[in-house]
């Protein structure tokens, strides 16, 4: 996924097309419209840090102003950029921010990427000469640690980080970014709570002996039943609120993770047809592993409701995309089955399915064979898109912060035998007899054994979707 990605992009974003290209143009309800008519401006700005930095043919940024020099962890900061187009007619760019400590760091860093005004006005739908206001706030990881950071800006489109013209003549560094400014952090970091309990657990369940596993969507497999279900994934931020419905399931053998995810969802489409696409811009489910923990060698899975794959392996954290994107996985299985018509936009359908089969040997930091007992840290997210809506995700465990790679924040999955796992007693409990007001302690003969969740059935108008790992 592209380094530029973050949580403030649920706003519209570019679905890629064979031979064109196609948007999901913004619907604003009458009071955006009228904070994006009061956020182009007419009189020249005269901000706090003056920069004039010129990117390609597309965008001047004027300056910016940042509410705080100094900032603890956890504290609010805003920062307001003025741009001024240059095209008579921008390309579809994107916003990009990074919030930057010390380097090598992955607390250190915030992806803010963003499209102009809260997200409501794409690049796309500005005119030449105008100058736009664009406010983002936002809030300092509580675990950031001490020292300078960087507000790093620019543009990017796609792949391609955009030219800054006249780099020797404004704050700029290396990589192609124009320095906003900078905010001191200080204090002492907060714990998040890693090892508190904080971060979700997912349990896989071992296929049971002469079991077979056919990676087709339909979750027919005895095993599937007896596997335990996520909680309903929730947004990305954190926060209460609502999130594209969708669980998983996982299972096992010695070789291999299975994986399942169910999606509610009225709209299923998507436009991707080649692997390796930027499948993260419309309806995909996304797999994180590292399964050692160690924030180094990790894997992003991609698998879109057409089964098109995106599969990449990183050195480090958010290390070269290019790279990461070129590695394909040996021996991946995948498949989408849809509850309904894919690409039919103006119909409603119930959802769609994915399925992965990951082999083990193919995960860096993966102990083989798998066996009862072991424990990976994984996370998943969905993005989806109904028509003429923006874009929303789920995660399994929220990052909370705009970094979907943000490694500390990964759940943990366990790979557990039921055959060896150990049945826990209650303990006892006393329970006050009303008439008698006299303590009796409890001493149950047995435990009942949990209730396995129902197996999901295939829905009968439904098909595998073509396309798929090549």
């Amino acid at each position: 996924m592209l380094p530029t990605r973050a949580l403030a992009a649920l706003a519209m974003v570019t679905l890629a097309a064979v031979g064109c290209q196609e948007y999901a143009e913004p619907t604003l309800t009458p009071a955006q419209k009228k904070k994006v008519e009061a956020h182009l401006i007419t009189e020249t700005p005269t901000p706090q840090n003056a920069i004039g930095a010129v990117i390609e043919d597309q965008i001047k940024l004027i300056g910016a102003d940042i509410d705080k020099t100094e900032a603890a962890p956890g504290d609010r900061v805003t920062v307001t950029y003025y741009m001024e187009v240059l095209a008579e007619q921008p390309a579809d760019n994107k916003i990009f921010v990074h919030f930057q400590g010390r380097r090598n760091d992955p607390k250190a860093w915030m992806n803010l990427d963003h499209h102009p005004i809260e997200g409501l006005w794409p690049i796309r739908k500005l005119k030449k000469g105008q100058i736009v206001k664009d406010v983002q706030s936002f809030k300092v990881r509580e675990d950031f640690p001490g020292g300078e950071a960087k507000i790093y800006w620019g543009l990017f489109r796609g792949n391609h980080r955009l030219k800054i013209e006249n780099a020797a003549d404004v704050p700029s560094d290396k990589e192609g970014r124009v320095i906003v400014g900078a905010v001191k952090i200080k204090g002492e970091p907060k714990k998040r709570g890693d090892d508190a309990g904080h971060l979700p657990v997912a349990v896989a369940t071992l296929v049971g002996e002469g079991e077979t596993m056919t990676i087709d969507g339909k979750l027919d497999e005895p095993v599937w039943g007896r596997a335990r279900a996520t909680r309903d994934w929730v947004p990305p931020n954190g926060k209460p609120g609502e999130a594209p419905k969708t669980r998983a399931r996982f299972a096992w053998d010695k070789d291999t993770l299975y994986v399942a995810v169910e999606s509610d969802d009225e709209d299923v489409w998507t436009t991707f047809t080649e692997r390796d696409s930027n499948t993260w811009e419309q309806e995909v489910i996304e797999l994180f592993i590292d399964a050692d923990g160690d924030r180094k060698d990790y894997l992003e899975l991609q698998v879109t409701p057409a089964n098109v794959v995106f599969d990449a392996r990183f050195e480090k954290h958010r290390s070269d995309l290019a790279k990461a994107r070129a590695w394909n996985m040996e021996g991946l299985r995948t498949a989408a089955l849809v509850d309904g018509t894919l690409n039919e936009r103006d119909d409603t359908d119930k959802g769609y399915v994915v399925e992965m089969a990951v082999p083990a040997a193919q995960v860096p930091g993966a102990t083989t064979p798998l066996a009862h007992g072991a424990t990976w840290r994984v996370n998943l997210f969905r993005w989806d898109q109904a028509k003429g809506e923006r874009q929303k995700a789920a995660a399994f465990s929220p990052p909370i912060r705009g970094d979907f790679h943000a490694l500390d924040r990964f759940g943990r999955l366990r790979f557990v035998d039921p055959a060896q796992a150990k049945r826990i007693q209650p303990r006892q409990v006393p329970v006050i007899k009303p008439k008698e007001l006299r303590i009796d302690p409890i001493r149950p003969e047995g435990v009942a054994a949990p209730v396995p969740a129902q197996p999901v059935e295939a829905p009968a108008t439904a098909t595998p979707a073509e396309g798929g790992a090549k």
